[in-house]
């Protein structure tokens, strides 16, 4: 198994290095360069990662505040979002500060009370004139699955992806014959993959061969009664299209 050590001199890059790695299709597209369970090198170098120049300014607005907030939820990871804040833009640290209150708004926040343990680390800014002058995201599990749901539709935006590829992605018995057929095409039968009974009907009629995220699907349907994941996923691909 192949070590990657991260050697960027600006965090920003990092942010968006970690996002899209961690992103759904990223996922699939590896699974699909993988022939078996063994990583190497070989297979890295034809990881689609994207590359810095792909990102616009209002990418990096719209994704490393969301980075920030999955990532910076505890004192010992202020280094890191001290870095990103000393990096950004005003524009940047004005999209930081709505995303820290949007969590605010749903958690009650956190507040700036610093941690007794915090004078063994003097790597630690304490100062927030120095740093990101906010304290942790406060963690909420349902508010993440939904920040990581819009990265990954966010990402499938960037990769050049239409919305019927994305289902497929999520989930290949969701599309009907005729969808995967013209797979390429970005036209799609159904008007609403998002109601409920319709994408159960077309689960049970479909005759793929194949599955994608079989386990992820397998464990949201026993926690949560549905593939909560399709769900989160395809309402924040409508969000970022139709700007709801």
């Amino acid at each position: 198994m192949p070590l990657i050590r991260i050697n960027l001199e600006k965090k920003i890059l990092t942010s968006f290095l970690l996002a899209n790695c961690s992103s759904i299709a990223f996922d699939y597209f590896v699974r699909q360069k993988l022939g078996g369970t063994n990583m190497t090198f070989h297979y890295v170098l034809q990881f689609p990662i994207l590359s810095p120049n792909d990102y616009s300014s209002r990418d990096l607005r719209y994704i490393l505040p969301r980075v920030l907030e999955l990532v910076y939820t505890s004192w010992d990871i202020k280094p890191f979002a001290d870095d990103i804040w000393n990096e950004a833009d005003e524009a940047l640290k004005q999209a930081i500060w709505e995303q820290w209150h949007e969590n605010e708004a749903v958690t009650g926040g956190n507040l700036w009370e610093l941690p007794d343990w915090i004078e063994a680390y003097p790597e630690i800014e304490t100062d927030k004139t120095k740093g990101i002058p906010l304290p942790p995201f406060k963690w909420d599990g349902e508010l993440r699955a939904l920040i990581k749901a819009e990265l990954d539709a966010y990402y499938a935006r960037l990769y050049g992806l239409n919305r019927k590829q994305l289902r497929y992605i999520l989930d290949p018995a969701d599309l009907t014959e005729k969808e995967l057929n013209d797979i390429l095409d970005p036209y799609e039968e159904v008007s609403d993959p998002l109601e409920p009974n319709g994408y159960n009907e077309r689960c049970s009629k479909s005759t793929f061969p194949g599955e994608t995220f079989r386990v992820l699907k397998d464990k949201e349907i026993k926690l949560y009664g549905e593939y909560r994941t399709r769900r989160l996923v395809l309402e924040a691909w409508n969000k970022i299209q139709f700007g709801g």
